[in-house]
């Protein structure tokens, strides 16, 4: 019998002096690590508790972010243009956990009381109210997708699957009873993020159903009856479109900026400016919200709320524009736009030595029902062909390259006949006989061939009747870039946003004899704005000033009372036109002999006469609107030493140089002394009202 020696020593070893080595070891290695996890546990809990409990306590209070009012629009007077109307608002702010199924019946119960727009509801968002109004329907809904789709519904996620769900919905038309009211509540509900605060209804909330949702609040969690703010224009509902509209819930925030306020933390249906001033001022408008300490409970619903910082109402802007006169210049405009073919009227007062605009008026024209609308925008992003006038700027660029000098400029108004295009003349010597004038009288008569031979002169070319077009690779640019000092052809850079540059025509093959045209103002466009930077560059001796509607930026102090101005606007070169005093006084003189000059063939006459006496420049141009032959009339003026300066254009004219230019030109100059500023050398007993100084046929049309 063999031996057992665990039987014969089982009282001289116990079970574990008998184990295998390896086991040993293994026991050796668990105790060790088992050891060091009690000792990182106490160091994690001594050394790093106070951390983990904040960690707790952060994810459990959340800060909730309110709405404050706006900042006001006032004029350069200090009136308001545009301000704020508090009214009732029922608003909802989601809890961490909530579930579809919650915000469903929170939107069926408000449904009995709210009636909200519906016109931006979506078909997902029904189709999405129906699928959480029962966990049955939404199964048979599930079942039946993923047995249509046996393979794809495998590798699906869970947004893939509700995409699916919310398709099958609408395809088999399943949310035919559903209320459209209720699910717009819904999917307004449903576009907070959690603990973010929505509108559900911003404006329109009677009293009945704010007391019948007030004693039903336990009923609603989250849902309160707050208030709201929306714009109102005590000058007049004309001003929103210059100075634009704030969106509402109903909108929500734009599509084109959608992600990026999103990542600025608005919500999907936060008011926001739309465009113009109240869009490109938003972030200085829209004020800092209030924060509320919202503390949840474990499940993500709000235990309580403690307002932390009651917000503060957005600053407020002060414009260089004035009220009063922005008001007349607007009634001028449509009091006297002419009919027919007629497109529109533009017009832009400006301070030529600040840059800060009394006003930019514009009427949009439907040429085929004569509907009229107030367009000031219009002065930025409608491009025009302006005629002859630039031709101050040409001759401006044409002393640089010396072609002509102040004391010899003489040279013969004619026919200009260049081989491979059509015959240029002027209006006044239609006939081309050949007439020797100086610049003085070329200005006064608004002489195109006179300018034709100044451009051909600057692009390298002395003109003889015949020839074919000989220019220095380099000429139009060269005749643009002399346009350019003067910003024509560039953006102003003005504070609203939508500015268009105008249109450059192509310059190379069978457009080269477009040059020729472009010297008397006939081919590229410009806006009305750049009109009044470039007449405002020529009256304050060559500073090109970028325009500007915002003379300064409010702020209420500490006490919530009074405001204070905490930013002013300074005038903003950007760029100079460099000439000697001879050369800019022939400048101004001519510019004085169109709108004073006694020459038959003055272009000026509409504005002859006004006191003070005023410069100017008129301009034609030939366009084409109905498959007619149309014009634009155009003209910039100016009084020397006086903060006044204006551009405006009149596209789509049947008539050729008739004076209507002129003549509303007038009316707006006499009004501006009327509402804005007192005539020099008059006295009166209340100061300046204004603040913004602080603040291709044979014949080519010639004006």
């Amino acid at each position: 019998m063999n031996r057992n020696p665990y039987l014969e020593n089982r009282d001289k070893n116990d079970a574990r002096a008998n184990l295998p080595g390896r086991l040993k070891l293994l026991l050796w290695i668990v105790s060790a690590l088992m050891l060091a996890l009690v000792i990182q546990l106490g160091l994690l809990t001594l050394k790093q508790g106070g951390d983990f409990l904040a960690e707790v306590n952060r994810s459990d209070e959340t800060l909730e972010k309110g709405n404050a009012p706006r900042g006001l629009i006032y004029d350069a007077s200090g009136r308001v243009i545009t301000g704020n109307k508090s009214q009732a608002a029922v608003t909802y702010t989601r809890g961490k956990n909530t579930t579809p199924t919650q915000i469903y019946k929170i939107a069926t119960g408000l449904g009995k009381y709210l009636n909200v727009d519906t016109s931006r509801l979506s078909p997902r968002a029904k189709a999405d109210y129906y699928l959480a109004s029962s966990t049955k329907l939404a199964d048979q809904v599930q079942n039946k997708v993923q047995a249509a789709n046996p393979k794809a519904a495998k590798t699906w996620s869970q947004t893939q699957l509700n995409n699916a769900m919310a398709a099958y919905v609408e395809d088999h038309n399943l949310d035919k009873n559903v209320s459209d009211n209720q699910a717009a509540i819904f999917q307004r509900m449903s576009g907070a993020y959690a603990l973010s605060t929505t509108y559900i209804q911003e404006s329109g909330v009677t009293d009945q159903a704010q007391a019948e949702i007030g004693e039903r609040l336990s009923q609603f969690p989250g849902v309160k009856i707050g208030s709201s703010w929306s714009r109102v224009y005590p000058e007049g509902n004309d001003f929103q479109a210059l100075v634009g509209t704030v969106t509402n819930e109903a909108i929500g925030l734009p599509a084109d900026r959608l992600h990026t306020l999103l990542a600025q933390g608005y919500s999907q249906n936060q008011p926001v400016g739309s465009y113009a001033l109240e869009r490109r001022y938003e972030s200085i408008l829209k004020g800092t919200p209030s924060q509320t300490l919202v503390t949840t409970n474990g499940s993500g619903g709000i235990k309580s709320s403690q307002l932390k910082y009651a917000g503060q109402a957005g600053d407020s802007l002060k414009l260089t524009i004035n009220a009063d006169y922005q008001k007349k210049v607007q009634q001028i405009l449509e009091s006297n736009i002419p009919g027919g073919d007629v497109q529109g009227i533009y017009t832009t007062v400006i301070n030529p030595y600040t840059g800060g605009i009394y006003a930019i008026a514009g009427v949009d024209r439907d040429t085929k029902t004569g509907t009229k609308t107030a367009d000031p925008l219009g002065n930025i992003n409608h491009a025009i062909v302006m005629g002859s006038v630039v031709k101050p700027a040409v001759l401006a660029t044409a002393f640089q390259h010396g072609v002509v000098t102040p004391t010899n400029n003489t040279l013969y108004d004619q026919a200009i006949k260049i081989a491979g295009t059509p015959e240029i003349t002027s209006y006044w010597n239609q006939k081309g006989n050949p007439t020797p004038i100086d610049v003085l009288t070329a200005l006064e008569r608004s002489s195109n061939t006179y300018f034709v031979q100044l451009a051909m002169k600057i692009g390298g070319q002395t003109y003889s009747p015949g020839e074919h077009l000989n220019l220095n690779p380099d000429a139009f640019q060269t005749l643009r870039n002399g346009l350019a000092q003067f910003g024509l052809g560039y953006k102003t850079g003005i504070d609203i946003d939508g500015e268009t540059a105008g249109y450059r025509g192509p310059t190379t093959g069978a457009a080269q004899g477009k040059y020729l045209y472009e010297s008397f103002g006939q081919y590229d466009s410009y806006t009305t704005m750049q009109l009044a930077r470039y007449v405002s560059a020529i009256a304050n001796g060559g500073y090109v000033l970028q325009p500007h509607l915002v003379g300064s930026i409010l702020q209420n102090d500490v006490s919530n009372k009074h405001l204070k101005t905490v930013w002013t606007s300074t005038p903003n070169i950007q760029g100079q036109v460099r000439l000697s005093a001879d050369e800019w006084n022939i400048i101004h003189k001519g510019m004085w002999r169109v709108a004073n000059g006694t020459d038959p063939d003055n272009t000026g006459s509409g504005v002859h006469g006004l006191d003070p006496q005023v410069y100017a420049k008129t301009g034609t141009a030939e366009t084409a609107v109905n498959g007619h032959t149309t014009y634009t009339e155009s003209i910039v003026c100016y009084v020397p030493g006086q903060p006044f300066a204006m551009a405006m254009a009149i596209p789509g004219m049947n008539s050729y140089l008739d004076g209507t230019n002129g003549r509303i030109a007038k009316q707006i100059i006499n009004a501006y002394w009327d509402t804005v500023q007192q005539k020099p050398g008059q006295t009166s007993s209340s100061s300046d009202n204004n603040n913004s100084s602080s603040s291709s046929s044979s014949s080519s049309s010639a004006q």
